[in-house]
């Protein structure tokens, strides 16, 4: 997955799991931050900061690497057990690895 197809997944899929939920301006409430940094992950113009990807998936009641799973895609059904819940954890840490990697070359890009 390219940095261009990972940000418009996850504008997408904040967008999808938000509808009829929050306002763009209540997300932000929620987590901490401006409606227009809300707007810029959504209209694919940034990237959200690690501690935030983590407080928009609990707040949407997902877990973070939801967030990036192409919904065209089979969704993904995981059994509640402690072995999962081990697997999660790790899937999320090694997410937002893969994602401060993405970001910090975005970030070398434009320095």
């Amino acid at each position: 997955m390219t940095e261009k197809e990972l940000l418009e997944t996850l504008s997408h899929n904040i967008k999808l799991y938000r509808k009829g939920r929050f306002t763009q301006e209540t997300l932000a409430e929620k987590i901490g931050v401006s409606a227009q940094n809300i707007n810029n992950i959504e209209g694919k113009r940034r990237f959200p900061r690690t501690e935030n990807l983590v407080k928009i998936a609990n707040a949407l009641d997902v877990e973070v690497y939801q967030l990036f799973i192409p919904q065209y895609k089979t969704p993904v059904t995981i059994e509640e057990t402690p072995e999962n819940e081990r697997l999660r954890n790790q899937i999320t840490e090694e997410v937002v690895a893969d994602i401060r990697k993405i970001l910090n070359k975005a970030l070398d890009k434009i320095t």
